[in-house]
């Protein structure tokens, strides 16, 4: 594999999950050890052994799971573990200054003595990326930035990063959406079982070429079937600041602008919350204090942060699927367990060698199958979905999409959000779109276009 990145450059690196971006990545930070081959940096031989020699390079990964300390200023985040001092003390003036002073460069000016704790991912996207500017980052490792951001927010983080870019600071640009690498790289490298298939300026480089180059041939997503009237029974009703039904075996999309809204519905539905709304679960009015209370009324979450919220990275596929079901029981048949996980790995086609092995070396799309398999073997009747394919491949965006179908074929009823407008378009039935925590409008599949979505979201067409 030949992979190189020239000074001032957004070098994008895509492939589906398993085509080698995070070993190569690795391999660059120091994380894993290269089995042949030879680095250079700035045209000399180097070893890099560790992050710490990657960072004294000068080459920084900002990971998809932010490393903030929430109960933590912007500022301690920013120069943590690095604090500059003088004469043995730390000079927390300084910092707090210098800190600001890197939020105006930036672009992005920021109250840096606020504490991370309750920042959207947005700022604390580009709290990661002042950490990096901070100790004179030649090199950053962005991987998929923008999977749970707003298109405007999304856009910010573009506009910083051309920023940086014309001050002679170069990037590895690591996400599936194509058509955002289109636009921000200047050059896009396409993996494929551990080998560069393609490498080239991406002027003139369109969706589909990159499609063919990553699956070996011309990989599209099913188009869902348009369906009727759903006319099945109600299973879910919200009264209150926000109106809306749910009909079993019907996906609903929720789309909003950030802080519109859609995330915070969810967490409440599964009793992460304050309830500000009257709730009725097949018919009957109940109260979500809870997650227990969510799930023993049929309501499964699948979180937006699924290293953070959802997944116990060290326990095996296979206690991950069991755990809401385990809760649940007093006694528990461990050959009947395996032979219910073994069922479920088949049946949502997650990629795994064994039942035992960690969940942490699992790609992003099949821990996020396991999630689902975990609320669907508890017996969940109706899944919320906060953003479900944030930082999967292609393939396995379109396998959690087709599940989706599944599942409501099946009649489990389905509250879906995504940051990104084509994945509602593509799975839902109807969308409902919020406005600062207000329902803006609803369209039906067939009426509903990125356009008038926006319009909506930003409050153009109330």
């Amino acid at each position: 594999m030949d992979f190189e990145v020239a000074p001032a450059e957004v070098h994008a690196l895509v492939g589906e999950n398993g085509a080698g971006k995070s070993t190569l990545l690795n391999v660059v930070m120091g994380v894993t050890a290269s089995d042949g081959g030879q680095m250079f940096w700035e045209g000399r031989p180097v070893e890099v052994r560790n992050p710490r020699d990657a960072r004294r390079l000068g080459i920084t990964f900002v990971h998809q799971e932010l490393a903030l300390v929430p109960q933590l200023s912007v500022a301690e985040n920013v120069f943590l573990g690095r604090h500059p001092a003088r004469t043995g003390w730390v000079s927390w003036d300084d910092i707090q200054k210098r800190t600001a002073q890197i939020f105006e460069e930036l672009g992005h000016p920021i109250d840096v003595q606020r504490p991370v704790a309750g920042m959207g991912l947005a700022e604390r996207q580009l709290i990661e990326v002042a950490r990096a500017f901070a100790f004179d980052a030649r090199l950053i490792i962005l991987d998929e930035p923008t999977a749970a951001l707003s298109e405007a927010d999304a856009e910010r983080l573009r506009r910083t990063i051309h920023r940086l870019r014309a001050r002679g600071v170069s990037f590895i640009f690591v996400s599936h959406r194509l058509k955002e690498v289109i636009d921000v790289a200047d050059r896009i490298t396409v993996l494929r079982e551990g080998r560069t298939v393609v490498s080239s300026p991406s002027a003139g480089t369109d969706e589909d070429h990159l499609v063919r180059a990553m699956a070996g041939s011309s990989f599209r997503e099913r188009t869902p079937r348009l369906r009727g009237e759903n006319t099945a029974e109600e299973v879910l009703r919200i009264c209150g600041p926000i109106d809306l039904q749910l009909r079993r075996g019907e996906v609903v999309g929720l789309a909003g602008a950030a802080g519109g809204g859609c995330s915070e519905l969810l967490e409440w539905l599964f009793g992460s919350g304050p309830q500000p709304a009257q709730v009725f679960v097949a018919g009957r009015k109940v109260t979500l204090a809870s997650p227990r209370d969510a799930i023993r009324h049929g309501l499964a979450l699948v979180p937006d942060d699924r290293a953070e919220k959802a997944v116990i990275p060290a326990a095996s596929l296979q206690a991950n699927i069991m755990l809401a079901a385990i809760r649940r029981r007093f006694f528990i048949d461990q050959r009947e367990e395996r032979r219910k996980s073994g069922e479920f790995v088949v049946k949502l086609r997650i990629r795994a060698e064994r039942l035992d092995q960690p969940a942490a070396s699992l790609s992003g799309g099949d821990q996020q199958k396991m999630v689902l398999a975990r609320w669907l073997h508890a017996g969940a009747q109706v899944l919320l979905l906060d953003q479900p394919t944030r930082g999967v491949d292609l393939r396995s965006k379109a396998e959690i999409h087709e599940l989706i179908r599944q599942l409501a074929g099946r009649g489990t009823a389905v509250l879906l959000t995504s940051s990104n407008i084509d994945d509602l378009l593509n799975a839902a039935d109807r969308i409902v779109v919020l406005h600062r925590g207000r329902i803006a409008g609803e369209l039906t599949s067939a009426m509903a276009t990125e356009e008038r979505i926006l319009q909506l979201a930003t409050g153009v067409g109330m």
